[in-house]
């Protein structure tokens, strides 16, 4: 009796066997977009889907690339603040004309970035300047467009300065976005992984 309880058991034992060598597996099976990353810059975005999804969408609706959108907030991603940028006044109004979001502030993440990618849209015509030139982008955002041309003949060091850690900052972003390649897929979409 005690041997064919025994016979009767090893199915059950062989079933255990390959259920947990398929967990063990587990992580080559799961999409890659899904995986957590170990870099503290796509960690943010994948924690932070608010952030992804508006650099992602300011990338795609005015060209200014994730890395120099996310390097001129001048701040780690997912930090909350109380203003994001600090655009000149008649440049805020001139988007706001331009975009008819009359609602958006300066607080939300959203409009911040979107603004941002106008500007720098804008920049790249008024100013002649190129999507990948984060410092000459930030000082365009900060004194205007006008004031780019001026500080030419009168440099502000701290401007300068600021504008040369954005040009850092994004360079890093940028190096940093290949630990995270697939991270635009993730951006609006359904399925997300909950952490």
């Amino acid at each position: 009796m005690h041997s064919s309880t025994f016979y009767r058991s090893i199915p059950l034992y062989l079933l255990s066997a390959f259920v947990l060598q398929g967990c063990s597996q587990m992580a080559q099976v799961v999409p890659e977009r899904f995986v957590k990353p170990e870099n503290p810059f796509c960690l943010g975005l994948y924690e932070n889907n608010d952030w992804l999804d508006a650099a992602v969408s300011t990338e795609s609706r005015w060209g200014l690339p994730l890395h120099i959108a996310l390097a001129e907030l001048n701040m780690p991603v997912g930090t909350e603040a109380s203003e994001y940028i600090a655009p000149v006044s008649s440049d805020w109004e001139e988007y706001r004309l331009a975009s008819e979001n009359w609602s958006g502030t300066v607080a939300d993440i959203t409009t911040a970035l979107d603004f941002l990618g106008w500007h720098a849209q804008m920049a790249s015509r008024r100013n002649d300047l190129n999507m990948n030139q984060a410092g000459k982008l930030y000082i365009a955002s900060r004194i205007g467009h006008g004031g780019l041309y001026r500080i030419e003949y009168h440099p502000d060091p701290v401007l300068q300065a600021q504008a040369e850690a954005v040009d850092r900052r994004s360079e890093q972003y940028r190096q940093d976005l290949k630990s995270c390649p697939r991270i635009r897929e993730r951006a609006d979409s359904f399925f997300r992984w909950p952490w």
